[in-house]
């Protein structure tokens, strides 16, 4: 494993939640605590988190000060409780929570004025806190998911998909690999002896990145047709995202994709949360898998988890 030379934070984790995650893909925060739960980690699931309006700002509904202010909030309320390493399960998230600890951390002024803001709502001022990608705790925690997974990934060749957000932006924390080439989610499926296959449009943008899908499909629908035809040439049988946002670009977009390319079959796709609380025995229809597009339910009769 090409580990970078970062600190992951192995325990006491603030879950932070995701608009896309929570309104199209409900499974991916369900099969996220269902893993923290097996493993019998220590996170807070916060009622009080707002989202970190990451999506309002690129398209130019939230100032970028709003968004700021917003999350100086929103670090604030992690940092009080004993859980207070964020992991997020957006990568807009992480990028946007990142982003901003780093703009108002640079600014005395915007400090202050914030700092006097969050006082006033009754919370003490601290945006310090760690902020990873929750793909990066299963990485430092795949051991342990080996140990508790029932079912491996042996026989399956899938292909991966890194968020834009994740790796083109803060470059240099990528977990594994490089911000060409990030490796977090390669390292984990090989964990589980899974075959992870190369393709020629690995760094790619999944089309939908930013506030691209919204103002122009046409231009997002040709990015995403270069991106899924390359992987339809390596005949995988899963794949494997870290993004809620790319999970809908390659679950929903694919079909209009078929006939075009001659698709025998659709390829399914699953958040890397889903994956795993499956292999660890989570009930399919506990955790939401029905709100996928493509159907799920060959692939896991084909690895054992349905008959």
């Amino acid at each position: 494993m090409n580990m970078n030379d970062i600190q992951i934070p192995d325990n006491n984790y603030y879950l932070f939640k995701s608009c896309t995650a929570g309104s199209i893909y409900p499974g991916i925060e369900l099969s996220t605590r269902y893993i923290l739960d097996e493993l019998k980690l220590s996170y807070t699931d916060d009622p009080k988190q707002s989202s970190c309006t990451g999506f309002g700002v690129h398209i130019g509904t939230i100032p970028m000060e709003t968004n700021m202010a917003l999350n100086a909030r929103n670090l604030s309320i992690a940092a009080e409780t004993d859980n207070n390493n964020v992991i997020c399960v957006c990568p807009m998230s992480y990028n946007n929570l990142k982003h901003c600890q780093k703009l108002i951390s640079k600014d005395n002024k915007l400090e202050k004025r914030f700092s006097q803001i969050i006082n006033q709502i009754g919370h003490e001022y601290n945006i310090e806190s760690d902020i990873k990608h929750v793909s990066d705790a299963f990485l430092i925690k795949k051991e342990d998911i080996v140990e508790k997974a029932l079912k491996t990934l042996s026989g399956v060749r899938a292909v991966t998909h890194h968020g834009c957000h994740y790796s083109k932006f803060f470059f240099k924390e990528v977990g594994a690999g490089n911000y060409e080439h990030p490796t977090v989610l390669d390292e984990i499926l090989k964990s589980l002896d899974c075959e992870v296959l190369d393709y020629n449009e690995q760094f790619l943008c999944c089309g939908g990145g930013l506030h691209r899908y919204m103002i122009d499909k046409e231009y997002s629908r040709e990015i995403f047709r270069s991106k899924f035809s390359s992987i339809v040439d390596v005949k995988p049988d899963i794949i494997v995202t870290q993004c809620p946002g790319c999970t809908f670009s390659f679950d929903y977009l694919q079909e209009s994709l078929n006939e075009e390319l001659k698709l025998e079959d659709e390829i399914p796709v699953l958040y890397i949360s889903e994956l795993l609380a499956l292999l660890m025995g989570a009930e399919p229809e506990n955790i939401g898998i029905d709100m996928h597009a493509v159907d799920i339910e060959p692939f896991l009769r084909d690895i054992g988890i349905l008959e």
